[in-house]
Formats: structure tokens, C-alpha cells, sequence
């Protein structure tokens, strides 16, 4: 096990380099993979960006995303709260996907409390945008379906 707690991947050299070009079109490539019903090849896509960049948070938010996909909300949230805001803490899209989570599990006034203070923050657009369409989403027809 890495300092982390999650087992050490051995990268190897020609991927330690990664360019950053690459790693974009890995991540987007990881989003069309959640958002084609294929959220398992987003999850190795993403685990893989986080390995070779261990201090970005951008690859863990993908992450979550490709476990909310799964109907892993527990697994969402760890690597929200454990894993993504200890690298950026004041990521607010992460606190509002956070409250996405919160939402879907049908817990609205712990969701309510997390998109209140994204929008009170104040700081970045698209979160308050997100946590503005997140406040009158309920999710319900995903409860019924897939998060049981």
C-alpha cells in the first residue's frame, strides 16, 4: 500500500512523462466512457490519470463521477472527501458533486447545506451554476432504478 492507503501502481517511465495534452484526452475520454453506459473502463481510465498525477484533483473527480455512474455512492464519496479535497480544498465543484451524491442517496438537507455554501462562496462560476441546477434536482427516478 501507497502513503495513501491505496495499493502503489509501478507506472511505468514512458507513462511518468505524460504529456498534458495526453492526459486531457485521456480525461475526456474517460467522460465519454461514463457517459456511454461504460462507467467500469471510465473507472480504470481515471485511476490511471490519478496515478500519474497523484496531486491533481482532476482525475479523482472523474473518478467519483465514473462511481456515481456504477451506483457506488459510498465509493463516490470516499474519493471525494478522503482523496480529491485534501489535494484542493477549496474545489468547490467538488463540494458540489459532493452534494450531487448526497442528493441522490435522498439526503437533501445535507445535499441543501453543501450547494448553500458553494453559492455563498461565491468564487467559481460553473460550481454555482452547477449548485443552482443540483437544488432543484431530486434524483428520484435514479433512486428508483439503479441506487436501491
Amino acid at each position: 500500500m501507497g502513503s495513501s492507503g491505496h495499493s502503489s501502481i509501478e507506472i511505468p517511465e514512458e507513462f511518468a512523462e505524460a504529456s498534458s495534452d495526453v492526459l486531457q484526452l485521456l480525461m475526456q475520454a474517460g467522460y465519454v466512457a461514463c457517459g456511454c453506459g461504460v462507467p467500469s473502463l471510465a473507472k480504470v481510465i481515471f485511476d490511471g490519470i490519478a496515478a500519474v498525477r497523484p496531486k491533481s484533483e482532476q482525475p479523482l473527480i472523474g473518478l467519483a463521477l465514473a462511481y456515481i455512474h456504477m451506483g457506488k455512492l459510498a465509493a463516490a464519496c470516499d474519493v471525494l472527501v478522503n482523496r480529491a479535497t485534501p489535494i484542493s480544498p477549496g474545489n468547490q465543484i467538488i463540494k458540489a458533486i459532493a452534494a450531487m451524491v448526497f442528493r441522490i442517496s435522498g439526503e437533501f438537507a445535507a445535499s441543501d447545506r453543501l450547494l448553500d455554501d458553494v453559492i455563498a462562496d461565491g468564487t467559481d462560476p460553473q460550481a454555482i451554476e452547477f449548485a443552482r441546477q443540483l437544488k432543484v434536482e431530486d434524483f428520484s427516478y435514479l433512486r428508483r432504478k439503479k441506487f436501491k
